[in-house]
């Protein structure tokens, strides 16, 4: 079946068929389905399994608080002590965020107002340090939300008291600095990755067509991919955020200038045997069509796995990664053959490829640098082997000092406001100050807020709450300034309003930790604090049911707990798979285990390194939580390409010749192949480097860096190794004729 497409697609007439279906299609495609930033979701809850209890108060709250906003805190630091013009100041701002002035989407103001009773909690018990709370009402992603966070900075930086420094960040600041980030990502990513892309093909070819056809190609699959993923994103209501549209951009570049480097590289030494360039296409396809197949099919497998995440930013990310690379390896074994068919020999100009008897020297493989790297390798393969294992083991070592960040604002440049805002505010209060976790409480039916009984209930589970030694204070509808503050008794009519739903039903109670919300300490107190406050509830005759936790430290906990999970899970099942995959290709249950531990080993290798150079050297706070896993599917989709490019090479050439010779002759032919697209891909990893989010830079530094050894070390001296001690062993149980 896959010889008679390859065959169509690079005959006579097939070749001209194959280019107009694909040109048609796309064209078709890409007009009429929305695009892919269309799709984004940059909710963190929205991420998380649905059965998660930060998804589930989420959705509580937007149920039930709809006219709830986000928080904006301006923050003012005046380390010498806050006077009265920086009161004056922020009383101005408060004004005109409650006035007629304002953006319309903002909600519930409160200024450090001491004649309003509005400076309990607003200002630092060493009067250094205070904060305007704005509520700022929409979703996050609207353009009118950004407009007034930007309006509010705007506003805040017009003030210049001397001394003074002003930054407006917190959840709402927060938020709008990321997805200007990640609206950034798709194009300069992509303008970073197609010049780096051209710049290393031509360096490789020497050729400007050659070097074009792969991006044209690539560009191709990269529109149609991104129209049909956003169409099902939009129509299965999957969550796509932007730090998938950009993984799924490198992952398309990289294995499609891959595949093209597989066909091109063999088409080229298929000229040379063959002087009519269909014959040429048609034996080059029989050669490695199966090989890309099974490359695809590698990544298609993994992408099917990552179904099994309880993480639904790895779901979402499967099928995005699945429709590309589907598409991609589709173009590699039609596309692409049609048009170098086409094309022919001028594809390679200026340095055309010539039959060998015009030109024996070109026949001497054996005097190629893999030729004689090969020479080498089977002399001594046993010490080799012990040689190049014993580096790698150097490198898993380097994980000693390995932890995970989950902090936000650790990933964002030192520069966002956000961040210099929560720097001002941990400067005179409880690091949980920029987040507060969420408590939603839902009365029983027939019972209100309002209500005396309740609202006793609710004001001794708050103050309860405030006695836990990992919470600073806590604020509700009975304390709307803190548990230190006046009873809403004692305060202007509506002042604790925010914190009740808008039927009366429901109750919001603010819980402001002593850790920052997204530091380990934080995380591990979340589930202790779940039980408290459930406790304290049912002793209050509070159903503990009604009871949910959400909130951004809600939600890193429960990330991790998920992400956690998905390791143990996900990642053995790809393993797995790619394993069976192989075993398919190879006809082999030997083959396959030493290839998958040569998989393994290379990317504890990597992590290794990247745990050496980030947290040891670079002194970053950790690493990213999706950080190993991504690293993890990655190396094993991405680099199992090799693997099958050289052993079904090897298979082959052992056919012909003893192991010892058919491997040699297979490492000098695949060599430079693999080099090249190792480069590649590599090189568009690297692209990720350049974008200002610390997780995005550890990634890419992270497959580059694995993707390179995978080729230089893993594929160039292990693998030949193993297969020159184990010798007839590697294709157990099927037989294969060769020698020692």
């Amino acid at each position: 079946m896959l010889g008679r497409l390859t065959d169509f697609a690079s005959s006579r007439r097939g070749k001209w068929v194959t280019v107009a279906i694909w040109v048609i299609v796309a064209g078709a495609l890409i007009s009429q389905l929305p695009r892919l930033d269309e799709a984004n979701e940059n909710e963190q809850a929205l991420f998380l399994p649905r059965d998660a209890e930060a998804t589930r108060a989420f959705r509580f709250a937007q149920e039930r608080f709809p006219a709830a906003g986000t928080p904006v805190l301006i923050v003012f630091s005046q380390p010498e002590g806050l006077g009265s013009p920086t009161f004056e100041a922020a009383a101005d701002l408060a004004g005109w965020l409650s006035g007629p002035d304002a953006p319309d989407n903002v909600g519930q103001v409160l200024g450090p107002d001491p004649v309003m009773g509005q400076r309990f909690g607003l200002v630092s018990p060493d009067s250094t340090v205070m904060y305007v709370f704005a509520e700022v009402v929409g979703e996050p992603s609207d353009p009118a939300f950004g407009d007034t966070v930007e309006a509010i900075r705007d506003r805040s930086a017009a003030y210049g008291i001397s001394g003074v420094e002003v930054a407006a960040g917190g959840p709402g600041g927060l938020i709008v600095d990321l997805i200007g980030v990640f609206a950034t990502i798709d194009t300069l990513l992509l303008l970073v990755t197609v010049v780096l892309v051209l710049v290393l093909l031509i360096i490789i070819y020497r050729s400007p067509i050659m070097a074009t056809i792969p991006l044209l190609g690539v560009g191709l699959v990269f529109q149609m991919a991104g129209a049909i993923a956003a169409w099902y994103a939009l129509r299965y209501g999957i969550p796509v955020s932007g730090q998938t549209t950009g993984i799924m951009t490198v992952v398309l570049f990289g294995t499609g200038t891959d595949y093209v480097l597989f066909v091109s590289a063999r088409f080229r030494e298929e000229l040379t045997r063959h002087e009519d360039r269909h014959e040429a296409m048609r034996r080059t396809m029989r050669g490695v069509g199966r090989a890309v197949a099974s490359a695809g099919m590698t990544i298609l497998v993994a992408c099917a796995a990552l179904w099994l995440a309880s993480l639904r930013s790895y779901q979402a990310l499967g099928p995005v990664i699945a429709l590309a690379v589907a598409l991609m390896m589709l173009a590699a074994l039609t596309l692409i053959p049609a048009a170098l068919t086409i094309i022919g020999r001028r594809a390679f100009w200026p340095r055309q490829p010539r039959l060998e008897a015009e030109d024996p020297k070109r026949a001497d493989w054996r005097r190629s640098v893999y030729g004689r790297v090969g020479a080498v390798v089977l002399r001594r393969p046993g010490v080799t082997l012990a040689v190049t294992c014993a580096g790698l083991a150097v490198l898993v070592a380097g994980l000693a000092p390995y932890r995970a960040n989950y902090d936000q604002l650790e990933s964002l440049p030192r520069n966002a406001e956000s961040v210099r805002s929560f720097e001002l505010l941990r400067g005179g209060f409880p690091g949980g100050k920029l987040s507060p976790t969420q408590l939603y409480v839902d009365l029983p039916p027939g019972e209100s807020v309002p209500d005396p009984s309740a609202m006793e209930k609710l004001d001794t589970l708050t103050l309860r709450l405030a006695t836990h030694p990992a919470i600073s204070d806590a604020s509700g509808p009975s304390r709307p300034f803190g548990a230190q503050g006046p009873d809403v008794s004692r305060l202007p009519p509506g002042s604790g309003m925010r914190f009740v739903s808008a039927d009366g039903g429901a109750a919001r109670i603010e819980i402001v930790l002593e850790a920052r919300p997204f530091s380990e300490e934080a995380l591990d107190a979340l589930p202790g604090l779940r039980s408290f406050a459930r406790n304290h509830a049912a002793a209050l005759g509070l159903d503990a049911g009604s009871v949910l936790m959400g909130g951004d430290t809600a939600e890193a906990y429960d990330t991790r707990t998920a992400g956690d999970r998905d390791s143990l899970v996900v990642l053995p099942l790809i393993l797995l798979a790619i394993g069976v995959v192989l075993a398919l290709l190879l006809r082999s249950l030997i083959a396959p285990i030493y290839l998958m531990a040569t998989i393994a080993f290379t990317y504890f290798a990597t992590l290794g390194l990247v745990t050496v150079v980030f947290i040891v050297l670079a002194g970053h706070s950790g690493i990213g939580p999706a950080v190993p896993f991504y690293l993890f599917v990655f190396l094993n989709a991405l680099s199992v390409d090799y693997n099958i490019y050289l052993m079904s090479r090897i298979r082959e050439e052992a056919r012909k010749a003893p192991l010892g010779e058919a491997t040699r002759h297979a490492l000098a032919r695949t060599g430079p192949v693999i080099t090249s697209a190792g480069i590649i891909l590599a090189g568009t990893f690297s692209a990720l480097m350049t974008l200002p989010l610390q997780d995005l830079l550890q990634l890419g530094f992270g497959v580059a860096i694995g993707v390179l050894m995978d080729t230089f070390i893993t594929r160039t001296l292990i693998v030949p190794s193993l297969v020159s001690l184990l010798g007839r062993w590697n294709w157990w149980p099927s037989r294969l004729k060769s020698s020692p």
